[in-house]
């Protein structure tokens, strides 16, 4: 299921990006450059004894090429912020799986100030299916909480933290896929806009509660590969078809 909504939203991007490049870019101004770029290459097979010449032409080749640049940036400049947005939320749904199923793991609550000698009572109530391995370990120096879990059956479910007077909690999935799997839930403002979702954590003395979800691979056609590298092959892919079949005008 992973691998074909990989498929599909690979392919959409790839046609997206090349309908805002149509739309946003002088399409003749970048023919006439390429063509410009081409005839000044075979200048150097033409004149390379004269040095002159060459020297003349590779002015016009870094010149064409600066231009070629300009005609560039304003779809560039269009697509980075809202690509690297969507390349975020594609890491959480393609690069991890599910915690496995009798695998032990580990889960770790950052906490912003010093910890304190009874933090060590501190306490992590996890759904039905997953076993409470150990009592909480702490990190003076790096002020962290860490607890060792054992999933017994596939869990879609919660986490409830206690600490200081605080429930705090945290989504968890093991043998089975949501679509999501967030290794961290935030309370920061900036890393909640990058990771939305699971709720923002509320004010208080926890920065972030992670769970440490394996990476794997996608495998499509029996093929495993990063999604990273699936979703580059196949936006390529997506703009051949949109491009060869004349989807987008």
């Amino acid at each position: 299921m992973a691998g074909f909504r990989l498929v599909v939203v690979s392919a959409l991007c790839g046609m997206l990006t090349l309908w805002i490049f149509r739309r946003t870019t002088d399409l003749t101004a970048v023919r006439q450059t390429i063509k410009r770029v081409h005839a000044h290459l075979i200048e150097f097979r033409l004149f390379y004894d004269d040095p002159r010449l060459i020297w003349r032409a590779q002015k016009a080749v870094v010149r064409e090429n600066l231009r070629f640049m300009l005609l560039m940036a304003r779809p560039i400049l269009i697509m980075t912020v809202p690509m690297l947005w969507l390349l975020i939320q594609f890491d959480s749904a393609f690069a991890f799986e599910p915690l496995p199923v009798g695998e032990p793991s580990v889960v770790t609550m950052q906490v912003n100030g010093e910890l304190k000698a009874d933090d060590a009572a501190t306490a992590l109530q996890a759904p039905p299916g997953i076993l409470v391995e150990t009592p909480p370990v702490r990190s003076l120096v790096d002020r962290q909480i860490s607890w060792r879990i054992r999933p017994i059956r596939p869990v879609d479910g919660r986490l409830q933290f206690g600490f200081r007077g605080t429930v705090i909690d945290k989504g968890i999935a093991a043998g089975t896929r949501p679509i999501f799997l967030v290794r961290k839930r935030e309370r920061a403002a900036f890393e909640y806009l990058l990771h939305p979702q699971e709720r923002r954590l509320p004010a208080g003395e926890i920065d972030w509660i992670e769970v440490d979800y394996p990476r794997s691979d996608v495998v499509i056609a029996g093929i495993a590969l990063p999604w990273m590298v699936w979703f580059v092959l196949l936006s390529l892919l997506g703009m051949i078809l949109a491009r060869r079949f004349r989807f987008l005008r």
